[in-house]
């Protein structure tokens, strides 16, 4: 069941019917990806912190139910802002009390914080099949102050294929960001039985 509703997630054809999906799998998100072995959260919250440092204000892209946020937390974080698409996936972030403030948004749209509102921000497992196109990395550089991080995770299989990577490298063309990081593959969940491979990439800000 827990591979299926995986499919079922990155098999979504548009933003509202995302939204839609995760309304109805919030319930059981938390133990579906404790039994794939969900290792992404802590692993990009780790590089996050060790770029951003302990009392940093962060944004959570994505933040789903807190998995990120709980981990940052612990590791020192300092002010923690979370966005989702989901206002059921937003309420079990609450739950955790961790964050400053939850907004409801999509990455696809400009987002609701100004320019150089945060020291960093992380991603996980946002940036996939069915989910945010690379149109939505210029807006996380954005919100970021200069010198400043982004921290994210991609599955090796997504990130030419679905245009990551080529929008990535032309933020760095253009001044925007440089990369700074990108880690050794390791398989941070299991599909199918099956380690899938996932880097965690950060990236600083340049203004």
């Amino acid at each position: 069941m827990d591979d299926d509703r995986l499919t079922w997630i990155y098999s979504a054809t548009s933003p509202e019917e995302l939204a839609e999906r995760y309304q109805q799998w919030a319930a059981e998100y938390d133990s579906d990806l404790d039994g794939m072995q969900w290792l992404a959260p802590r692993a990009c919250a780790e590089r996050c912190l060790h770029f951003a440092g302990h009392g940093a204000a962060v944004l959570d892209a994505g933040c789903g139910t807190g998995l990120v946020g709980l981990h940052l937390h612990e590791l020192g974080v300092g002010r923690l802002v979370g966005l989702d698409l989901s206002s059921a996936m937003l309420e079990k972030a609450a739950q955790r009390a961790v964050y400053v403030e939850l907004h409801h948004g999509s990455l696809l749209d400009p987002l609701p914080y100004p320019r150089a509102s945060f020291d960093a921000v992380v991603s996980v497992g946002v940036f996939t099949f069915g989910h945010v196109g690379p149109q939505g990395l210029a807006g996380l550089a954005d919100v970021v102050r200069p010198g400043g991080h982004v921290t994210m995770t991609f599955r090796d299989d997504v990130v030419e294929e679905l245009g990551y990577g080529a929008e990535a490298r032309r933020l760095e063309t253009i001044g925007a960001w440089r990369a700074i990081e990108c880690t050794l593959p390791a398989p941070l969940i299991v599909e199918d039985g099956v380690g899938a491979d996932m880097r965690v990439w950060t990236w600083q800000v340049l203004g």
